[in-house]
């Protein structure tokens, strides 16, 4: 019987890692899972351009003259950066005893050298009515099973939010140029196909689920054509601390703001506490105290917007660079209690830099055990650009502070923005 529809149990969204984009994507951490997905969205788009002549009333042809584009899009729920690691960001490691060395996020992103800079994303979809997560029946792998590729693909856009009442989460738009649809069981060549759409490879001893790499040649538009396989996808993609938590809840989210200070720009001192003694006062806004706000959100956006670069004789962009500067804005929204003295024209005379970290710890129900931090987010360079009140009645009275930074080269500490925490990638 045909299937009759696909929901999101039998689905789960993978990238490609430690290899190239347009290689065999094989073995163990070639491609891994991303966790907690909540959505994916896919799509592309081909332009033409009509060829008229005089004589004829409509056009003879339509010639396909640019690299189509191929959008996808997916959120998920923020447990750790673990997805963000995968995805290519540089996420530095904290903890006791670690003295962190920072680097910006998007460091190995910008690098047209690194495996980060360009990927293939991999949608599976497993037999109807059957969770996709630890499966390992081979037949659900099959009848009905498929494997959708976006392949050239370049991170354009990421943001981060929690809010009071919901869950944190993130959402990143990916640009490509080829899009694949496979359906299971497929054999790759030269593979030992054996079962419905898996390898088994003697040497690993692990199945995987077989497919085909959806990068194309960026000069003759031809498929690369090479074998993948995936991992079959899990609940807990990894089974260690840290990875076992469903998600961070927003009552373990904490903001701080602080004037940035020239001691606190080096990739060992990126952020100190708002404490005495470190010259790192809170500050406050013209009226509006930060300490005593109750902060209600934040989000934190970034695009990467790309240009497509092509050249005569290539029938795709041979490449899809950065357009700088790249702008990074925070947006924090707050229940306004006691105003501070204040003036407008104290921003425009001492126009301040300052940083914000937003921590998330883990969540504990251990009572008076320590929650430790999990995911950092340290935002360098901010000024503000705007800050509006509302109140109405019937509601409590609100300020929105709208921050915004540039993303720094790898040696400026004081733009951009950082990343520490956990993460087993």
């Amino acid at each position: 019987m045909a299937r009759t529809r696909v929901i999101y149990q039998s689905e789960a969204v993978y990238c490609s890692q430690n290899v190239a984009f347009d290689a065999e994507q094989r073995g163990a951490g070639a491609i891994k899972q991303l966790s907690r997905v909540q959505s994916a969205n896919y799509s592309f788009s081909v332009a033409r351009q009509d060829v008229n002549q005089f004589g004829n009333l409509a056009a003879i042809d339509q010639i396909i003259t640019e690299s189509p584009t191929v959008s996808f899009d997916t959120s998920y729920y923020l447990a750790n950066f673990s997805n963000e690691a995968r995805l290519g960001f540089s996420v530095t490691a904290s903890g006791d005893g670690v003295t962190p060395t920072f680097a910006s996020c998007i460091e190995n992103i910008i690098d047209s050298s690194t495996n980060d800079y360009q990927k293939d994303y991999y949608m599976l979809t497993t037999k109807e009515g059957k969770d996709a997560n630890d499966n390992t029946t081979t037949g659900d792998f099959s009848y009905g099973s498929s494997i959708i590729g976006i392949g050239n693909a370049f991170l354009s856009s990421y943001s981060s939010e929690g809010a009071v009442g919901g869950l944190p989460t993130v959402s990143v738009s990916v640009e490509g140029q080829n899009m694949n649809f496979v359906n299971l069981p497929y054999a790759p060549t030269g593979g030992n196909v054996t079962g419905a759409g898996q390898v088994l490879d003697g040497s690993r001893n692990t199945l995987r689920i077989s497919g085909e790499n959806p990068a194309v040649n960026a000069t003759d538009g031809e498929k690369i054509a090479l074998p993948i396989e995936l991992p079959v996808p899990k609940t807990n993609v990894n089974a260690t601390v840290g990875n076992e938590i469903t998600t961070l809840r927003p009552g373990d989210i904490t903001l701080t703001l602080a004037k940035q200070t020239a001691t606190n720009n080096t990739a060992t001192t990126l952020w100190k506490s708002t404490s005495a003694g470190n010259n790192m006062d809170s500050p406050d806004y013209a009226g509006t105290s930060i300490d005593d706000s109750h902060i209600q959100s934040y989000n934190i956006s970034f695009d990467l917007s790309r240009s497509p670069i092509q050249k005569l004789g290539n029938r795709f962009a041979f490449a899809r660079s950065i357009d700088f500067p790249v702008n990074v804005s925070l947006s924090v929204d707050a229940v306004l209690s006691d105003l501070t003295t204040g003036s407008l024209a104290d921003i425009i005379n001492c126009d301040h830099k300052f940083d914000a970290k937003i921590s998330l710890k883990e969540p504990e129900c251990a009572p008076g055990a320590v929650k430790n931090v999990v995911c950092n987010y340290i935002l360098k360079g901010l000024k503000l650009d705007s800050q509006s009140f509302s109140s109405d009645i019937g509601s409590n009275k609100t300020v929105t502070l709208d921050f915004s930074s540039q993303v720094g080269g790898p040696d400026q500490f004081d733009h951009g923005i950082f990343m520490s925490g956990f993460n087993s990638a």
